[in-house]
């Protein structure tokens, strides 16, 4: 495999799949490491620890297609290191060599035999304009739980209601429920639950995009988002379980109601919170 592309996109891009690669590889050490698959022109980089997958793709000039496996780590900072510019990357054997300008590294590599294929979701696609959901996800995904001896509450519940669609979070602590009126993602009645941290992911990946593509598969849902140097595939799988009844928590009225600017608002918390900090006795 052989390939020459600019050093600013493929950075950006390598540490966008980087961030679904696992830590520690468990059973499989090979997911330490970025999947590389050079073809017409075309470099695809996949990332993943088995429950999230990310995948880009960026436009390179490719001489020689092919695929290989590199460290994640060790590839983002070298990569990350070059002057801006074209950089090469060839791989040969268990041998990967990238130079840019004066500098050149060479990494052993992973085992490419041994990552596992990841197959799409397959469903019905639906395009969701991405101000909303993304303000939605900003608003909601803060409020998941991070205890994975709770999973069900590590997951944001997505379901329809009224012709739209609902999100919501809760770590039994607080709860958020954000209703996007137009966005028509799931069938009428249908709700699945999908990992917080996927769409943390995907709140970063939509950045100015103007539409996502949903595929909502049976186990596995799919967000594709266009960008300015090619594309992100978020992919995740979704827990299994019931999420608990959040309506019942919610007040059908309220004997109290307040009307504040919210700029004065949030720097009155902000000036508080300095005096709740978890290091403070």
């Amino acid at each position: 495999m052989k390939f020459r592309c600019e050093r600013d996109a493929l950075v950006e891009q390598l540490s966008t799949a980087s961030r679904a690669v696992s830590s520690r590889g468990g059973a499989l050490p090979v997911l330490t490491g970025i999947h590389l698959k050079a073809s017409d022109d075309v470099l695809t980089m996949t990332g993943s620890d088995l429950e999230i997958t990310v995948r880009s793709s960026i436009a390179v000039f490719v001489s020689e297609p092919g695929e290989a496996v590199l460290p994640s780590r060790i590839a983002v900072d070298i990569v990350r290191s070059l002057d801006s510019g074209a950089i090469d990357v060839e791989v040969s054997g268990d041998e990967a060599k990238i130079s840019g300008g004066r500098s050149q590294f060479a990494v052993r590599t992973l085992p490419v035999d041994d990552f596992p294929s990841i197959a799409d979701p397959t469903g019905d696609q639906v395009s969701v304009a991405t101000v909303d959901l993304t303000a939605g996800l900003k608003q909601v995904v803060r409020a998941a739980s991070g205890d994975d001896a709770r999973p069900i509450l590590t997951g944001v519940l997505m379901s329809a209601e009224d012709g739209g669609l609902r999100l919501v979070a809760t770590d039994s602590y607080r709860l958020a429920v954000r209703d996007l009126p137009d966005a028509t993602v799931l069938s009428e009645g249908q709700k699945v639950l999908v990992p917080s941290r996927a769409l943390d992911e995907l709140t970063r990946v939509l950045g100015d995009s103007d539409e996502v593509t949903v595929c909502l598969g049976e186990r596995e849902v799919s967000f594709d988002v266009v960008i300015e140097d090619g594309s992100v595939q978020v992919t995740t799988r979704l827990i299994e379980g019931e999420f608990p009844n959040y309506r019942q928590l919610i007040p059908s009225s309220y004997p109290n109601q307040l009307t504040i600017g919210r700029e004065p608002l949030l720097e009155a918390v902000r000036r508080v919170k300095l005096m709740a900090r978890d290091t403070t006795p």
